[in-house]
């Protein structure tokens, strides 16, 4: 075997010695990362989230969606969810075990913030210095291990915990498994039987595509609203003015295999217009352009852009 050959042999084994040891890394372990709990998200069925000062909410899931039962009994923001049970599964990027007596010293012995995700309890404390993080605690692995675990996870999520109850209510105008099956305004009446969509009107002349009516009773599942308000307070003379001008929509759907009806009062306010629950003091926030496509029967070639 000549030089070269025997060259090309030694350097062929050193690059394969390099690539073993890159790979297998002997004498080093692998970090693992710590989390706040072992929670399946994807299990979780009910969501109680008490925070002092402001209200509570209560959300269950019902199928594939979930339902706010408290404060008010509408769909839930999906998002929302979302980030709540992403708690379950936050990281924990230091823990350290504390007595009785030092709770307070991290907002833990009376925390301003507790989720409930099924039987498991979480409390968040204040803020850690510097870094932004916040202290934590999985009451349910103390009980086990009978001490004090504090956990170090993102801070982020304590504040979207006590947003406004707003954020929690569905921007959504109808339930995700809503059976539409009637809307009635002004002069028209939508409703489907066997099947088909009828209309009603006492317009004259009403010259209405049927793709027209598909496309409005697809607008109205598909629109959302750019905010919700709740607590919102209406005077019974405004709502009475509504009632007169025929600034209200009726909509009868199934939920459930269960008859519902519900009816919004359309309330102007400058440029924004509200649609107001005449059972609930909850308003969704919708523009003039997507009032129209909910309540117009436009030519489908000739529908605007929806501004969701």
């Amino acid at each position: 075997m000549n030089n070269d050959a025997r060259n090309n042999t030694r350097l062929a084994v050193i690059v394969l010695l390099l690539a073993l040891i890159a790979w297998y890394k002997p004498g080093l372990q692998q970090y693992q990362y710590q989390y706040l709990s072992s929670l399946n998200p994807e299990q979780v069925q009910t969501i109680v989230i008490e925070r002092q000062g402001i209200e509570s909410v209560r959300l269950t899931k019902q199928g594939q969606h979930w339902l706010m039962q408290s404060p008010y009994p509408l769909p839930a923001n999906p998002l929302r969810v979302k980030t709540v049970l992403a708690l379950a599964a936050k990281r924990s990027y230091s823990r350290f075990d504390v007595t009785d007596n030092e709770l307070k010293k991290y907002a833990l012995d009376k925390p301003k913030l507790s989720v409930w995700l099924d039987n498991n309890r979480f409390d968040l404390g204040s803020e850690a210095p510097l870094n932004g993080q916040r202290y934590a605690m999985n009451i349910q692995d103390n009980i086990h291990s009978n001490k004090n675990t504090v956990h170090l996870i993102n801070g982020a999520l304590y504040y979207q915990l006590r947003a406004p109850v707003d954020s929690f209510i569905s921007p959504s105008l109808l339930p995700a498994e809503a059976e539409l099956e009637q809307i009635q305004w002004s002069a028209y009446s939508l409703v489907l039987k066997n099947g088909q969509w009828q209309l009603k009107t006492s317009r004259e002349n009403a010259d209405i595509q049927p793709d027209s009516v598909v496309q409005l009773i697809h607008n109205w599942q598909s629109i959302q609203a750019s905010r919700v308000e709740t607590g919102l307070k209406v005077s019974p003379a405004t709502l009475t003015a509504a009632q007169t001008a025929g600034k209200t929509i009726t909509l009868r759907y199934k939920l459930n295999q269960k008859p519902q009806t519900v009816i919004y009062h359309i309330i102007q306010e400058d440029s924004q217009i509200k649609l107001l629950r005449q059972d609930l003091p909850v308003a969704w926030w919708i523009t003039p352009q997507q009032l129209k496509q909910l309540t117009e029967f436009i030519p489908v070639s000739k529908t605007p852009e929806s501004s969701q």
